[in-house]
């Protein structure tokens, strides 16, 4: 593998979110050797700068894949080569800025916020000591904060994408057993006694072959309505298991919810859907409880399926943040697009939590008992 290819290997083995924040290191390196352009060139100063540069690239990288202590003797490596930088030239603004990124590796809140407050207390020291003016500290503060804060929200939100894909990835797991231990109990009931039947009438018209073909020739004849019976049972639920619906989407919700120590409130009603309607109403749930799950905070989920008037109401809120006016990304605007398709309406409120709500106009709908 080319060193090229082995660059690209290791950009690629970081998570999605952090590589985001990792763009940005081109153009702090740039910011490095900048001060050399604005200002006179030293070839001492220079040169230990680059020196400083080739120890920082390998540090700052590697600190990402350590833990615990490590991460602190990494994160004072850096600092200490800020520290040298800055005695000799205004480059040292973009290692402090490495520096406070590499804070974020600690993965604890507590930790990130004690090792940003270590780094910029550094620079505002040495920038001190160094004769820094006024206006030069304050821009190196503002550059170390700012991306001490920027590494430590993508890393923060790293981990919660994380948990909630490791809560899906468990909550499909248990899914799929159930769904095949629900199979087996299918075709268990559905072919045993067909199969049963077919071997007793089979035996019985070859006893009576030689006895009476009549008879023979008439269980023969039913050994075929039942294999033909059996054969359309199968098809229907094998058409029925292709099918994503509500009640099996609700069950996953229920699973993924209680993963996560959210509270799954459930108020229903039993109305009978066409399938269309039934698989809008599974993926609308799907994506409402994603968004419980990724950004609400919530400790509470209500869902919530009844009639309203001439229409049909699915509602899923929760108790999380309140967040104003709502952004819409995909999973908010396929839901939109579902919905129109069926001449319905969306209804999406972040005032309180988070209300999704739902209302689909009754195409032969029946109203049935509560449960």
């Amino acid at each position: 593998m080319t060193d090229r290819g082995w660059g690209l290997h290791q950009f690629y083995s970081f998570p999605a979110s952090l590589r985001g924040a990792l763009q940005v290191v081109p153009y702090f390196q740039i910011l490095i050797y900048l001060p050399f352009l604005l200002q006179d060139f030293n070839a001492t100063a220079f040169a230990i700068t680059v020196a400083a540069h080739l120890l920082l690239c390998p540090l700052f990288f590697k600190v990402f894949w350590l833990k615990g202590y490590y991460v602190v003797l990494c994160v004072a490596a850096l600092t200490i080569l800020a520290i040298a930088t800055s005695a000799v030239s205004l480059s040292g603004i973009g290692f402090f800025a490495y520096a406070a990124a590499a804070c974020s590796a600690s993965r604890k809140r507590s930790e990130i916020f004690a090792l940003l407050l270590g780094v910029n207390s550094a620079y505002f020291i040495s920038a001190y000591v160094f004769n820094h003016s006024l206006y030069i500290m304050l821009l190196g503060l503002f550059f170390t904060a700012l991306n001490g804060a920027n590494f430590a929200f993508q890393i923060r939100k790293y981990l919660s994408d994380r948990v909630v894909k490791q809560s899906q990835e468990e909550v499909s797991k248990l899914a799929k057993v159930s769904e095949r231990e629900r199979i087996a109990r299918d075709l268990h009931d559905l072919l045993g006694h067909s199969l049963t039947s077919i071997t007793l009438k089979a035996e019985l018209a070859e006893r009576l072959l030689d006895v009476d073909v009549q008879v023979a020739r008439q269980h023969m004849a039913e050994i075929q309505q039942i294999s033909r019976r059996t054969l359309t049972q199968v098809r229907d639920a094998v058409t029925e298991y292709k099918t994503n619906t509500f009640e099996n989407e609700l069950a996953s919700a229920r699973i993924a919810l209680e993963s996560a120590q959210i509270e799954l409130i459930m108020r229903m009603n039993k109305i009978e859907v066409d399938p269309l309607v039934d698989a809008t109403l599974a993926m609308t749930l799907r994506e409402a409880v994603t968004n419980v799950l990724r950004h609400s905070k919530a400790t509470r989920c209500i869902v919530t399926l009844q009639l309203q008037g001439e229409r049909l109401m699915l509602k899923v809120s929760d108790n999380g943040e309140a967040k104003g006016e709502p952004l819409i990304g995909n999973g908010l605007r396929g839901m939109r697009e579902r919905c129109n398709a069926l001449a319905g309406d969306l209804n999406i409120d972040f005032s309180s939590g988070c209300q999704i709500t739902m209302l689909l106009p009754l195409t032969d709908m029946a109203n049935g008992d509560g449960r």
